[in-house]
């Protein structure tokens, strides 16, 4: 199911439409619905906000990816790489690669703006044979032991991928010590490298998972997108990021795969690749008949994916991922009346850490259901009203760490209701795209063009598919993955 080079003339018309950016303004299909908002609560432990991520990913290993993890049990291969698109930083003598660069000007700019009293750069890229003196000295000034903690080998050093800068403040003081951390530059740098693609590589209290004392000056690009999804979902280093998938084994295995069930019933996995696209199907199921949607979800948060199906007999069930392989049988989480609601699924709301489902019966009225234990549902509350007609997905449109609602009309508006993390929703609806009538399905997709990427996986009513890059209140990119999936549903 490759692209093919011809795009459908709707889809040219979409991408007109996401290029032209958010319209700020109230769709002008009828009034559109009103909305009730919850009252928030009690702060309690944030946790992540996207729909239905795995809380791992397999590590990369490419030297040249802006991904790759580097660390004790992870040398660089070859031992000798270096980066071939080296620039002078900030004209500092110090060198990092050129799109790191880049953003590190921002990251500077940004400090200066906020009256931190500015940055300043101290070390960037080592070559191996550099780092191989700079290790040694350590060795013969402390001993090996220390100096593990405090510099890499040759051939396990971030410096030497050129996407790592020890930084400092613009005044001196503090330089390559632990006492940045506490200046407000250092303050400023901890909460705000994220929005650069930077991140704090070696953080405070994590010396037995990185392996290295605290570093609050050693700063690692990673690109915006897995910077800005690590800050949202809370993972505090490279290595928790990178855990190692737990799903290896499972019959879904990453946020970017495709479920899908045919017209026979087999139920089909297709696997995201490396160039951003699916490849064939594998089949991992069967008897899937008699679906009227279904959603591919780690409803028991237990790092497999899941299945949720909502079938056209009325029941809402869960079938769980098995590490193995498989599925475990159906426990039915709601009975009766279910095939008559427009769903969606996902973390609603900060209090609860499983993922839940908003829907409406015909009669409009949005209801929010928690998942409270990992079975059943919980009694629902009222979430809005008006909703009649709309079709439903949860998505962190605003990149904010609450997720928010994409409705699409009748009429092919697309629009965000943003949520504000508490079951309820913050500030006036906007249409974020028109022409969304020619869409079957929109299914959320995480890490199909890269470590740490969100979008939609759009299903048009001709069988193409199509991705669009979800950024912060905005998308950013567009192209079609696939053609030919006529006849197939696809989980969302």
């Amino acid at each position: 199911m490759k692209a093919r080079r011809r795009v459908a003339a709707c889809a040219v018309f979409l991408a007109v439409a996401v290029a032209g950016g958010v319209v700020t303004a109230v769709p002008a299909t009828a009034a559109g619905p009103t909305v009730i908002s919850a009252a928030k609560t009690a702060a309690t432990t944030k946790v992540p906000a996207t729909a239905n991520p795995l809380p791992s990913v397999d590590p990369i290993g490419d030297p040249a990816n802006i991904s790759v993890l580097v660390n004790k049990s992870r040398p660089l291969n070859p031992a000798s790489y270096a980066p071939s698109d080296l620039v002078n930083a900030r004209g500092s003598g110090q060198y990092m690669r050129a799109e790191a660069a880049a953003w590190l000007n921002g990251l500077f700019q940004g400090a200066a703006d906020a009256g931190t009293g500015g940055l300043s750069i101290v070390s960037g890229y080592r070559s191996y044979a550099t780092q191989n003196q700079v290790y040694w000295g350590y060795v013969n000034a402390y001993g090996q032991a220390y100096a593990d903690t405090i510099s890499a080998r040759p051939g396990y050093s971030e410096h030497q991928t050129g996407l790592a800068m020890d930084i400092g403040n613009a005044a001196g003081s503090c330089g390559l010590s632990t006492c940045f951390g506490d200046t407000a530059a250092g303050k400023w740098v901890a909460a705000n490298a994220h929005k650069y693609g930077f991140i704090v590589r070696y953080p405070n209290g994590y010396t037995g998972t990185t392996g290295y004392s605290y570093e609050p000056w050693h700063l690692r690009y990673v690109g915006v997108a897995l910077a800005t999804d690590m800050n949202r979902r809370g993972f505090p280093t490279l290595e928790h990021y990178f855990a190692g998938n737990t799903a290896a084994a499972a019959s879904i295995k990453s946020g970017a795969d495709l479920v899908a069930a045919d017209s026979s019933g087999r139920l089909l996995r297709y696997p995201a690749t490396a160039a951003g696209g699916y490849a064939g199907a594998v089949q991992i199921g069967s008897g899937w008949t008699g679906l009227k949607q279904a959603f591919v979800v780690d409803w028991d948060i237990d790092g497999v994916y899941d299945i949720l199906a909502q079938w056209n007999n009325g029941v809402l069930g869960v079938y769980r991922g098995l590490p193995g392989g498989g599925f475990a049988n159906q426990v039915v989480v709601g009975n009766g009346g279910w095939e008559r609601m427009t769903i969606t699924v996902g973390k609603w709301t900060h209090k609860h850490g499983r993922p839940g489902v908003v829907g409406y019966f015909p009669d409009g009225v949005l209801r929010y259901y928690p998942n409270t234990f990992g079975g059943a549902l919980s009694a629902p509350q009222i979430i809005g009203k008006g909703w009649n007609g709309m079709e439903l997905t949860i998505a962190d449109w605003e990149g904010d760490g609450a997720n928010d609602i994409l409705a699409r009309t009748g009429s092919g508006a697309l629009i965000n209701y943003r949520g504000d993390g508490w079951a309820g929703f913050y500030g006036p609806a906007t249409t974020v795209g028109t022409g969304w009538q020619y869409m079957r399905v929109l299914a959320p997709s995480f890490g199909l063009t890269g470590a740490g990427t969100r979008g939609i996986t759009a299903q048009t009513a001709d069988g193409n598919l199509y991705n669009y890059g979800l950024g912060r209140g905005q998308w950013t990119t567009y192209r079609q993955v696939g053609s030919g999936w006529n006849g197939l549903k696809l989980f969302k």
